[in-house]
């Protein structure tokens, strides 16, 4: 065997990670994602959520969601030079006693979110920027999908319940 070259290194790249909070009716929300994680479609503990997992495109169409959305996305609008995008996946989450998430990214998709919504102490972590976002009602992050992030095991008997989405060229 010959090697030519090898090298290892790192490469910076521009990304975004926008935190705040925003007005979420969370009692609609997490009644739908119970059903949701209950239906025939829901995908519970087979993605890198290892909890409940309603399907991929729970939320594309719900009114209520969406009008929340727009309110980060007029943010992303006016504040970041993006090419034109599309909601493509919107799902709900419930993390139980013994629930993690994998570290993964959201590539190669081209914004990425979460609105929690309710307090909770399972926080999430994005391990190459060294920055946390703790689930409280409302709270949100917008990001890079190519950040990687997760959460430790919630060793807590209360549940953590979110709603995630991608968004991709369109």
């Amino acid at each position: 065997m010959q090697i030519v070259k090898e090298i290892q290194s790192k490469v910076y790249k521009d990304y975004f990670f926008i935190k705040g909070k925003v007005d979420i009716d969370s009692k609609y929300f997490i009644e739908k994602i119970k059903k949701g994680c209950s239906d025939k479609d829901a995908i519970n503990y087979q993605t890198n959520i290892l909890g409940g997992h309603t399907s991929w495109k729970y939320f594309v169409e719900d009114l209520k969601f969406n009008k929340v959305l727009f309110k980060l996305l007029d943010y992303l609008d006016n504040n970041l030079n993006l090419p034109s995008y599309q909601l493509t996946e919107c799902w709900g989450f419930q993390c139980h006693l013994g629930s993690k998430t994998r570290n993964h990214n959201h590539s190669p998709m081209i914004v990425s979110g979460v609105i929690y919504l309710n307090e909770h102490p399972q926080i999430l972590e994005f391990t190459d920027i060294d920055q946390t976002v703790k689930p409280e009602k409302g709270s949100f992050v917008l990001f890079s999908p190519f950040l990687n992030h997760g959460c430790n095991r919630n060793h807590l008997d209360t549940v953590k319940y979110g709603i995630s989405f991608n968004m991709s060229l369109s």
